[in-house]
């Protein structure tokens, strides 16, 4: 199994899974370029799809059940579409790729200059806030305190001031621009995917809205979408058990050849 994280984050993300997976399966958990301990430079979604693909292909781990979450969801699917041979199974966690996965803010944040300066700003404000607002969060109405903790990001994100406003910010970048330029390519692309898929997506998701990933599972032909109530876009954290049993059973589908 290929694991691939979202933007920014690290392999990381995946911690709470891993372990679950692992005991039946070899995993691979990279940080993609311009993230954790990767010394590549930040690309694109295609070019991160080509590198996905030399990574099977060096571990002669293919084909793999192929799990990409949010930004990385856009490289699974070309990963599937234009390699089908390395790709037994897909799943698509909060992914891009439909229209709806992307927002006015995020064409603001692509538009070299004022994207950089609203990057800066949000990189330094957020890692300034994670730890009080999920602090403040436990003094919350369990309804009100568990939505907030869903929004926030992983806590990885508080550890390096550096790391977050420096290289991080600037792989973000990257792969914002990459997001806006290259979604007409990933969504021409789903057509094309033939491995069997499953799109997961949380009703609390406020970065990738549950009606993106309809669309995605209507436009894959014989995907199954999997909505999971009162969790948001951090499934691989909030719903580590759940998220599992969706991987393990969309391999079995690829390993019995079912749609």
């Amino acid at each position: 199994m290929l694991l691939l994280h979202g933007q920014p984050g690290s392999a990381r993300a995946w911690d709470a899974v891993v372990p679950g997976l692992a005991t039946r399966h070899r995993v691979l958990v990279p940080d993609r370029p311009g993230y954790g301990s990767s010394t590549l430079d930040p690309v694109g979604l295609a070019d991160n799809a080509e590198l996905a693909a030399s990574c099977l292909t060096a571990h002669d781990a293919a084909p793999a059940t192929v799990v990409g979450h949010s930004w990385a969801g856009g490289v699974a699917v070309l990963l599937a579409a234009r390699h089908p041979e390395l790709v037994r199974s897909l799943v698509l966690v909060g992914s891009v790729g439909a229209p709806q996965s992307v927002t006015a803010l995020d064409r603001l944040l692509a538009v070299p200059g004022a994207g950089d300066a609203l990057a800066a700003a949000g990189f330094v404000g957020a890692w300034a806030a994670l730890g009080p607002i999920r602090r403040g969060a436990a003094y919350l109405p369990p309804r009100w305190g568990s939505r907030l903790a869903a929004l926030l990001p992983d806590d990885e994100l508080e550890e390096d001031w550096h790391e977050v406003v420096g290289r991080t910010r600037h792989a973000f970048m990257v792969e914002q621009r990459a997001l806006v330029d290259e979604l007409p390519t990933v969504q021409a692309a789903l057509a094309d995917v033939t491995a069997p898929t499953t799109v997961v997506s949380g009703t609390w998701d406020a970065v990738v809205p549950l009606e993106a990933s309809r669309f995605l599972a209507e436009t894959i032909g014989g995907a199954r979408l999997h909505v999971l109530g009162g969790v948001g876009h951090f499934v691989a954290r909030d719903a580590p058990e759940v998220l599992i049993e969706v991987i393990t059973a969309t391999d079995r589908r690829g390993l019995d050849g079912m749609p």
